[in-house]
């Protein structure tokens, strides 16, 4: 089945219930998946009511204990993805380091989406900076 608006902008934008699988055009439909990465990569497990593990664990822990940085936000982002994004599949996360600026990670998500019947690859790119955001 084609997933189309999440739940909370189908109640925003007034659709009725049965409008789940319609989404009007591709432009809109990249844009809702680039809206809820954004919310998903931004947010602290734990601090989503919806759901306890929704988001990506604070990476500080992570830098404390001697493992590979790198590795460990690549296999969260993928991880996450693959449970709250259920319009992506084949999710493979990529890390691209930037040779002028070592303090900012790169990663590359990319999948594939199913719109208007028509299977469509997807790539985008994530950049966190120094303050943890991740800017998709």
């Amino acid at each position: 089945m084609e997933k189309g608006y999440r739940l909370l902008e189908r109640i925003e934008l007034g659709e009725s219930k049965n409008s789940f699988e319609r989404v009007v055009s591709h432009k809109h439909f990249i844009e809702s998946i680039h809206l809820h990465l954004a919310d998903l990569l931004n947010t602290h497990s734990g601090n989503a009511m919806i759901d306890q593990e929704y988001g990506l664990p604070d990476f500080n822990d992570v830098l404390s204990n001697n493992s590979n940085v790198v590795r460990e936000i690549r296999a969260n982002i993928k991880s996450s993805i693959e449970r709250f994004e259920p319009r992506i599949r084949n999710v493979n996360v990529i890390y691209q380091p930037l040779n002028d600026n070592p303090l900012q990670l790169n990663f590359a998500i990319k999948g594939e989406i199913f719109h208007n019947g028509n299977q469509v690859p997807l790539a985008i790119d994530v950049f966190m900076g120094v303050d943890g955001q991740f800017n998709v």
